[in-house]
């Protein structure tokens, strides 16, 4: 029953994507907070060099870091 009321529900209501780009400042933890949400810990990174893009899915909201 819950099943046939969700699609039910997403075909009169389809979902919406939403994009979140994180933009920053040098050294200001964008990396490293992408990271600690794909990952679930915290990892060294360098400093990037030029453009840094990643994509990430975490609790239905995509991300992505530039």
């Amino acid at each position: 029953m819950g099943a046939f009321v969700s699609k039910f529900w997403f075909m009169l209501f389809p979902a919406k994507e939403y994009k979140i780009v994180v933009v920053g400042l040098d050294n200001a933890g964008k990396t490293t907070t992408l990271y600690k949400l794909h990952l679930g810990e915290v990892v060294t990174t360098h400093p990037t060099v030029g453009s840094n893009v990643e994509e990430l899915v975490y609790k239905n909201i995509r991300f992505e870091g530039a």
